[in-house]
C-alpha cells in the first residue's frame, strides 16, 4: 500500500524546486524556446505551490509575482509582465502596511499620526519572515519599471526606477541592497519597446 500524500511536504517542495528551477532558467543566456515555455511554466508552479503552503503570506506573494514578471520581461511578454509587477506591487504595499501597523500598535496613540513608520530605533528592521518591507517594495517598484520599459511606457519606466532607487537606500541588508542596486543598473541594458 502506498503511504498517503503529505500534501504540505509536496507543496513545499515544489514551490522551492519549481522557484529554484525558474531562477536557473533566468540565468540561462541561451534559452531555447522549450526552456522559455519551461521558465514561464515553472513559475507559475512555483506560486501556485506557495499558495497552498500555510506559511504563504504577502511577501511570498510579491516575491512570486515579480519572478513571473521578470520571467514575462525575458520571454517578451510585456501586458503580462505588468500584470505581475501590479501584483507584486500590491502584495509589497499590504505586507509594508502590516509592518507599520506592528510598528505602531505599541506607540502612544498621539505618536501614531505623526511618527513614519520604521523611524523608531526599536523599529524591527525586517517584516514578516525576515523580508525586509523595502527590499520587496524595492523590487516592485523594479518589475514596474521593466515592464514599462518593455512596453515603451519611458516615463512610467522612469518613476518605478526612481522608487525603486529611493527604497533602496532604507534596505538595511548590505547585500539586498547592492542585488537590488545592480537589478535597477541593468534596466538600462533591458529590452525596451521599438
Amino acid at each position: 500500500m502506498k503511504p498517503p500524500l503529505d500534501e504540505p511536504s509536496a507543496h513545499e517542495h515544489f514551490s522551492s524546486g519549481c522557484f529554484n528551477r525558474t531562477w536557473d532558467l533566468m540565468e540561462k543566456p541561451d534559452r531555447t524556446e522549450l526552456e522559455d515555455e519551461e521558465m514561464l511554466l515553472a513559475a507559475h508552479a512555483s506560486l501556485w505551490h506557495w499558495m497552498q503552503r500555510p506559511d504563504y503570506a504577502p511577501e511570498k506573494r510579491a516575491i512570486g509575482h515579480w519572478q513571473l514578471s521578470r520571467v514575462s520581461c525575458l520571454t517578451g511578454r510585456g501586458e503580462a509582465a505588468l500584470a505581475h509587477a501590479r501584483l507584486s506591487l500590491e502584495a509589497a504595499r499590504d505586507l509594508n502596511a502590516i509592518t507599520a501597523t506592528a510598528i505602531a500598535s505599541d506607540m502612544p496613540p498621539a505618536a501614531t499620526d505623526t511618527i513614519p513608520a520604521g523611524v523608531r530605533e526599536d523599529a524591527p528592521e525586517n517584516g514578516v519572515d525576515g523580508e525586509e518591507p523595502a527590499f520587496l517594495l524595492g523590487y516592485a517598484h523594479e518589475a514596474m519599471a521593466r515592464a514599462h520599459r518593455l512596453l515603451g511606457h519611458a516615463e512610467e519606466a522612469e518613476f518605478h526606477r526612481a522608487e525603486a532607487w529611493r527604497l533602496a537606500d532604507e534596505v538595511i541588508d548590505g547585500e539586498a541592497r547592492e542585488r537590488l542596486l545592480a537589478d535597477l543598473d541593468s534596466l538600462r541594458d533591458a529590452p525596451a519597446a521599438a
